[in-house]
């Protein structure tokens, strides 16, 4: 069967519906675009963006907060606690590194000496002041290790 010239067909109700659907779908799209694309419009969405944004930040602080106490009851850490505790481990590394190449250096030198006979005086002292050097990062190491946190007491404990 042959299309109509004007493109309607009474023996198909069906494509005239979707010819309608179709008309009805483009002037809808083209009212919401040219809506869409107003200054007003975008005055609005941002306002109603910046309410919700009020509204979210208390609520993300209280659930935070919640969070944190619940942990805390629950005897686990709290991510700001993770957070810290992997930066002073990563801190430690790095000085255990520095003591690791100073203590090579140590040894070579003891290796040195112990090579060449008798150790020269300069060199002896040299030795002793480097192994200052490193009792006084451990004794830093030592000093920021946090206190102890006081936590209650588990079911094991108390046994």
């Amino acid at each position: 069967m042959t299309q109509p010239p004007n493109g309607f067909d009474p023996n198909d109700p069906i494509g005239t519906w979707r010819a309608w659907r179709d008309a009805s779908l483009d002037a809808w799209a083209k009212s919401l675009t040219a809506m869409v694309n107003t200054e007003t419009f975008s005055q609005a969405i941002g306002a109603q963006l910046d309410a919700l944004l009020a509204v979210s930040g208390p609520i993300q602080q209280a659930v935070h907060q919640y969070m944190e106490r619940y942990l805390a009851q629950a005897q686990m850490p709290s991510r700001n606690e993770v957070v810290s505790l992997a930066s002073r481990l990563t801190n430690i590394e790095f000085r255990l590194d520095d003591m690791q190449a100073q203590l090579d250096e140590l040894t070579d030198l003891v290796r040195q000496l112990a090579a060449a006979g008798t150790p020269a005086a300069a060199d002896v002292s040299f030795i002793g002041n480097r192994l200052s050097a490193i009792e006084e990062q451990l004794a830093a190491i030592a000093a920021t290790r946090p206190a102890a946190r006081n936590r209650k007491a588990t079911t094991e404990n108390k046994e």
